[in-house]
Order: C-alpha cells, then sequence, then structure tokens
C-alpha cells in the first residue's frame, strides 16, 4: 500500500475528487496543503491537478524546489495539466520539453506505440484507444515526441503519434507522469462519456508501472517498502512468522543492450492477480528462476505438501505470466538472511536467495568477495543450505503447471500463508 498525497494547483489544498482514485487503488490519501519538504517527506507519490486554464499555481511553484528534491530521493510526481503552456516550468527533470496548448485532437486520445502492457492493462483495468474518446476536451495539448527527456516512456498519444498526451521520465530516484488530461474535469463528474471506471484506470495503471520503476515492494516491520530501499539490518516479515534481519543485499543492473545480447535474462512479469487470491498485488518483474511460492491441491496430490517454491520460468505456461520483451533495462536484487526464507513482495510470498554455490553464480562478480566474508561457507562445493520450502525438480515443476493450466486452478489458493 502506498501513500499517495493529493494537491490542486488552484485551491492550495487537495480535492475531494482527487481521493477515489487513489483509495480504489488500495492507496491511503493525504491531503497536502503546501507541497513543502515536511509535507513530503513521508510520500511514495505526490498527485497533482491543475484546473487552471490560464497559469500554474503559485504555491506549487515556490515550492518547486522541496517537489524536485523529493522526487531525486524517491517519491514519485503525477500531473494532470489542463495549462500546458510551459508544462517545462513545473516539471522536474523536465526543462527540455516541448508543450503545446491545442484543441485540435482534444477528443482524441490513443494509446502510444509500445507503451507498457501494466499501463494499458493493469489492476485497475483496460486502456485502449476509445476509452478517453468522446469527452469534452480529452486532452489539452500536448509534448513534442523529439522534445522528450531521456528515457522518457510515451504513454499516450493524440491522433497524431508523435503529439505524447501522457509519458513517464526517471528524474534520480524518483518518477514524473505528466499528463494533459484535465483529470479534476473528468473526476468531477462533468462529463459522462468519461466513465469513473475509466479513470481508475488511468490512475491506478499509472501507480503500477511507476511502482514498478522504482521496484517491487516488499512487507518489512515498518510497512511496505521499496526494495531498493532495503538495507541490511532491515526487518523483513517472513512466512514462517515474525521477522528476520537482513544479513547481505545487493543489487545487479542490465541495461537494454544487456538484454538484448542476453536475452535469458529478461525478467519475467508476474500480472497482478495472477497466482491467485488476488496475488500478486500489482504487477511483479522477477528473475526466471526466481522461485515463488504456491499453495495448492494439486501440488498436494503430487507431493504431500500443499506449498512449494517454483521458479517464475515455469509459470510462464499460466495465463497473465510471461517473459518481458519490452523492457529496455532492470535491477535485480538479491537478498540473503541467516536462513533461507520466504518474504512478500507486492503482496505474494517469493523466496530469498537461496544459498549455496548455485548462489554464487547470480550475484555480480564484484560483489560475491563481500558475500563471502558474511557467509565463508558458500565457497564450499559441499554446502548445502535448508530450502524454506519444498523445492520440485524442474521436470516436476513444468508437470505441476500444466495440471494447473489443465484445471485452471489458481496456482496460489486462498488462505495460504499468514499476513502481516
Amino acid at each position: 500500500m502506498a501513500v499517495v498525497g493529493y494537491y490542486s494547483m488552484t485551491t492550495g489544498e487537495g480535492l475531494a475528487s482527487q481521493v477515489d482514485e487513489i483509495t480504489n487503488n488500495g492507496d491511503t490519501a493525504v491531503n497536502v496543503t503546501i507541497p513543502n519538504a515536511a509535507q513530503l517527506a513521508s510520500l511514495d507519490s505526490l498527485y497533482v491537478v491543475n484546473p487552471s486554464n490560464g497559469n500554474f499555481g503559485a504555491e506549487y511553484m515556490a515550492n518547486l524546489g522541496d517537489i524536485t528534491a523529493a522526487v531525486n530521493g524517491g517519491m514519485n510526481l503525477i500531473i494532470f495539466d489542463r495549462y500546458v503552456t510551459n508544462a517545462q516550468t513545473i516539471l522536474p527533470g523536465g526543462s527540455g520539453i516541448t508543450a503545446v496548448r491545442d484543441f485540435t485532437s482534444g477528443s482524441d486520445v490513443n494509446v502510444a506505440a509500445g507503451a507498457p502492457a501494466a499501463f494499458t492493462n493493469g489492476p485497475n483495468g483496460v486502456i485502449n484507444d476509445a476509452t478517453f474518446d468522446g469527452g469534452n476536451s480529452s486532452n489539452h495539448g500536448y509534448v513534442t515526441l523529439a522534445s522528450l527527456p531521456p528515457g522518457a516512456v510515451p504513454l499516450l498519444t493524440t491522433s497524431n503519434p508523435s503529439h505524447i498526451v501522457a509519458f513517464t521520465f526517471p528524474v534520480g530516484a524518483g518518477n514524473v507522469f505528466y499528463s494533459t488530461i484535465p483529470l479534476d474535469y473528468y473526476t468531477g463528474a462533468n462529463d459522462a462519456n468519461i466513465t469513473p471506471g475509466e479513470i481508475f484506470s488511468l490512475f491506478g495503471n499509472t501507480q503500477a508501472i511507476l511502482c514498478f520503476t522504482r521496484g517491487a515492494l516488499i512487507d518489512t516491520a515498518a510497512g511496505a517498502v521499496p526494495v531498493e530501499g532495503l538495507k541490511v539490518g532491515d526487518a523483513i516479515a517472513v512466512a514462517k512468522g515474525g521477522f528476520e534481519r537482513i544479513k547481505w543485499i545487493c543489487s545487479t543492473k542490465l541495461g537494454g543492450a544487456a538484454l538484448r545480447r542476453l536475452p535469458k535474462l529478461r525478467p519475467v512479469c508476474i500480472t497482478a492477480g495472477a497466482l491467485g487470491d488476488g496475488l500478486p498485488k500489482r504487477d511483479l518483474w522477477v528473475s526466471r528462476q526466481h522461485r515463488m511460492l504456491i499453495r495448492s491441491a494439486v501440488a498436494e496430490r503430487m507431493f504431500g505438501t500443499k506449498t512449494a517454491l517454483i521458479a517464475a520460468i515455469k509459470l510462464t505456461a499460466l495465463p497473465g505470466i510471461f517473459v518481458d520483451e519490452a523492457v529496455e533495462g532492470v535491477e535485480y536484487f538479491h537478498i540473503l538472511f541467516d536462513s533461507h526464507e520466504v518474504i512478500w513482495a507486492e503482496g505474494a510470498p517469493s523466496e530469498s536467495l537461496y544459498t549455496g554455490p548455485e548462489a554464487l553464480k547470480s550475484v555480480p562478480v564484484e560483489a560475491r568477495d563481500e558475500l563471502l566474508c558474511v557467509f565463508p561457507e558458500l565457497a564450499s562445493p559441499r554446502f548445502v543450505g535448508a530450502s524454506a520450502a519444498y523445492i520440485p525438480s524442474g521436470k516436476f515443476q513444468r508437470k505441476l503447471v500444466a495440471q494447473h493450466v489443465r484445471t485452471a486452478e489458481p496456482i496460489f489458493a486462498q488462505g495460504a500463508v499468514p499476513a502481516f
């Protein structure tokens, strides 16, 4: 669950009509009265609307330095803007964009080529070329494709694919989402052609792609924390009950060139709800060999235990789970405890790094010496770590998944493990 602040440039505080799309996504809504460092400090995202057709809010502009610092520190900034003119002045990291206020294609919004699947088909429903069409000026202009900041991902366009209605781009440890759709108008139920369900899809799917960029949310003693925000000593909720502290953590970054050269390093995307019982809560990306905990009657019939750890690549035979060929980069995190554990990522039970000689193969070379200092026993080829749950052979993992495909039973049945 993310903490989302909501704010209107014209009122100097949030609008009541902004709350539904936040809470509908299962997040906590916080009314921001001044977007300064003190109020931004506790937010995962700041959701801003600009209802003015003639300017940007003076209070917002006065606090732009604090907003920029918060984004660089990891906050997401989500802006729906009517004015559009000179939008580069309100976007951290967006000073080079060319924004045009224009109503020529004002009632036409299309999905951009290459928009992430998590945006077009996310936890709050499908977005397609007809979704926002027919509203009263569904967009108030566009940003030119050629002027988008480095790393930007176009999401929505006008009828002209080079006229970008909505896009997202990274800034420091955070992200910025900008849209020329006057969402304040539609959340106020001023046009029946844009339904609440469509608004929930737009906002919820936007939240989903931003959270992926920042990393999977992990359940800790302090609540859900992005994986990149974890550190040695943090107390993490574990399936066996209680909490265990991280003993070692590192990450591996792979850019687009590396993924094209080594396609087997591409991540597996487990879309929201694909495991069953509403899990994961949001789309989750993991490495191919990363194992997820499943719980099913099929597993009990096959192995004599309801729970088992199954590699993500074996799960791709199931609907909603696939190797993501579209990502242009990925960062894998390796977390070790004193023993192998099952933890929660986006609400779904998922393994920590399984110790043993094979573990070293997934860890960056430069981090192995550090890992061996913490766990010297891993250097021994005879070391065998105890697993947190039963791990079938690859052959039986495939048979288990094939049986679930035939029966259409969820691979994670309700009431698997206690929640924290």
